[in-house]
């Protein structure tokens, strides 16, 4: 007798998820009974410290990063950006070395803490401004990633477009748009934005400890295009001789040299600032501390100062030929499609287009879903992980409509511009808290104790001197972000001030919180603890990682080398088969 098939009905099916405890369950992170450290309000699998075999990242992954991403479409605008500031391209260089110099610096600094000890900036932002406090700096940086994230897909659909022109032709350039003029965006454009945010979103569920190998591509072909770009450029334009043209134009304008000069590194600061927030991100990936040392700040300094010339030379060069200057990527590619409609120029600008598209797509991966991943995971960590941060990150980038932004909000670009302002005295405190208040000393389990005796609590949860110096730090550049909306009402002084802002918000607070810091002692090590030497980054050294001895035993450095039956996503510390809160 056959036996018949019999198929669940729908009731059945959702039966799972008949109860709101069920429902929870499934929402909530794996195994979120069992962690390590803390409870699931301050912690989860991928908030604790990166396991030994989870630190893929080596001596070369970081420079690498920081190639690539100087070679993006951002990195290549800079050049054309201080030219346009007022200043001759000699002037220009000046301006960009010195911005470059000082951006490596803290790019060293700000990766040092995450390298050492593992950790991401949510939990790190914990030891300066305090447990509850930190709260408030991961959030503003979470929403400027979801922000930049739907403005850089929107570039990648820009520059797709060229790519599509250059395979389809009058076809793709002809392409009917079936949208309104206020919509801001034609409709092949719009096609071109979901492509790209579709090919971008399988990347949303690779976890960070294995996106290097990204960076590391990118890091070969980028330089390739631009160069390319470069001597086509040199070779067609007005050359060395448009250079000389665009100094002596710069050489008339009326802002003097020094403010001129000031501005410029504001402006080569103010671009990196996202990137310099996100090093302990990217660093706690590390297998050992000199991945993120030296070579990183020379790979960035280099980069910057050569990618600021490529890009001022190429713009300059073709602008004394076609009269107009193409500070995009995307334009300039469509220009020369525009000029020179041949078989070789459509294959070249091709493979261009496509080295550049890879670059939107790893300067928004390391620039933004990495760190908003790691954000969301720390203001919710019971629910998110960095992998569901990064989804998370993608959908929100298509809801703020981006296109609508560039389009009809240049004030807001011009305050996501100024985004150093927020950014440079957060760095600065965390810097000066790191090096000189602790000394290169975290107690780690104390990064997950929200108790009120935890080391890291202060006072109700926030480190009031660190935010009393963001805050004075950040008023340093307030007047002169006004100027940017309202320049009338706004004084020359307060003008000048923005110029040189992140230098002066970053400096602010961080002498404002070393002072403090001096009135207001800090506990280094928790209670109990306090004779332990007070030597550099004595509590990182000799296998500790920000643990005590008696605290971790002998099952610290195995359990952080062994595998676990979840792809090595829950580890425990500290004695076998327990739980152990902090």
């Amino acid at each position: 007798m056959a036996r018949r098939l019999r198929i669940p009905t729908g009731t059945e099916l959702i039966a799972p998820f008949k109860s709101k405890k069920a429902i929870v369950n499934f929402l909530q992170v794996n195994d979120n009974d069992e962690i390590t450290f803390g409870d699931s309000r301050w912690s989860n699998k991928d908030l604790e410290p990166t396991r030994r075999e989870h630190r893929t990242w080596t001596w070369y992954n970081l420079p690498l990063y920081w190639f690539s991403n100087q070679f993006s479409l951002t990195g290549c605008n800079t050049g054309s950006s201080l030219v346009s500031a007022g200043l001759s391209w000699q002037h220009s260089f000046i301006s960009c070395v010195l911005g470059a110099f000082l951006a490596s610096v803290v790019v060293v600094c700000m990766a040092r803490p995450g390298a050492k000890y593992h950790i991401g900036y949510p939990v790190l932002c914990r030891s300066s401004m305090g447990m509850y406090g930190s709260y408030f700096f991961i959030f503003i940086r979470a929403m400027v990633c979801i922000i930049w994230y739907g403005i850089q897909t929107y570039y990648g659909a820009s520059i797709l477009s060229v790519i599509f022109r250059c395979i389809f032709g009058s076809s793709w350039e002809n392409f009917h748009n079936t949208l309104a003029e206020n919509a801001n965006i034609s409709s092949k454009v719009l096609l071109a934005f979901f492509i790209v945010w579709l090919l971008e979103f399988p990347f949303m569920w690779i976890h960070p400890r294995h996106i290097h190998y990204i960076f590391t591509v990118k890091g070969f072909t980028m330089p390739i295009a631009a160069f390319a770009i470069f001597g086509w450029c040199m070779a067609t334009g007005g050359g060395v001789k448009a250079l000389d043209l665009a100094s002596e134009t710069a050489a008339a304008a009326s802002t003097p040299l020094g403010w001129s000069v000031m501005s410029g590194i504001n402006v080569i600061m103010g671009g990196l600032s996202p990137m310099l927030v996100n090093q302990p991100d990217l660093a706690r990936y590390c297998q050992k501390p000199q991945d993120a040392g030296v070579l990183q700040g020379i790979s960035v300094f280099v980069t910057s100062v050569i990618v600021f010339f490529l890009g001022l030379a190429t713009t300059t060069s073709m602008q004394s030929v076609w009269g107009e200057a193409y500070w995009n990527i995307w334009d300039l590619l469509d220009a020369m499609l525009d000029h020179y409609w041949t078989p070789g120029a459509r294959a070249g600008v091709f493979f261009i287009g496509l080295a550049f598209l890879l670059g939107v797509f790893a300067t928004n991966f390391g620039a933004n879903t990495i760190p908003f991943g790691s954000d969301v995971t720390g203001l919710f960590p019971r629910w998110l992980t960095i992998r569901r941060g990064q989804v998370l990150c993608s959908i929100l980038g298509v809801a703020v409509v981006p296109w609508k932004l560039i389009a009809s909000a240049s004030a807001f670009l011009s305050f996501l511009g100024s985004y150093n302002i927020f950014m440079a005295p957060l760095c600065a405190i965390i810097i000066v808290d790191y090096a000189f208040v602790r000394r290169g000393n975290l107690h780690i389990p104390s990064c997950y104790n929200g108790s009120q005796g935890g080391l890291y609590y202060h006072w109700s949860g926030v480190n009031w001197v660190a935010v009393v110096a963001w805050l004075l730090g950040t008023t340093m550049g307030i007047p002169g972000l006004i100027g940017q909306y309202q320049p009338a009402i706004v004084s020359e002084a307060a003008q000048n001030m923005y110029k040189m802002g992140w230098i002066l918000t970053f400096v602010t607070a961080g002498v404002v919180y070393l002072v403090g810091s001096l009135f207001v002692p800090y506990k280094v090590f928790p209670a109990g603890r306090e004779s332990s030497p007070k030597e550099w980054e004595w509590l990182a050294n000799e296998g500790r990682e920000g643990f005590f001895e008696d605290e971790t035993g002998h099952d610290f450095i195995e359990a952080l080398s062994t595998p676990s039956v979840t792809d090595g996503e829950e580890v425990h510390l500290g004695e076998k088969g327990s739980k152990s809160h902090v």
